[in-house]
């Protein structure tokens, strides 16, 4: 049985509810405890490039 328009409508509100509510802060929470893609700059370091771990830089193969 098919439901009516509004029970659409209000499935479509909930879920958006629940993902501003859940989603939402968990993802903020995440981003400030660290930075997962490591965009902070570092003066110390020399290079960005991050070595494979055979010591040959990335797409040395290439062609």
């Amino acid at each position: 049985m098919p439901g009516s328009r509004w029970t659409e409508r209000l499935r479509h509100l909930g879920l958006a509810v629940l993902y501003f509510a859940v989603v939402t802060p968990a993802g903020l929470c995440a981003r400030a405890v660290r930075d997962p893609l490591r965009r902070s700059r570092d003066d110390r370091r020399t290079s960005y490039l991050d070595r494979s771990p055979r010591g040959r830089p990335p797409f040395a193969d290439a062609p």
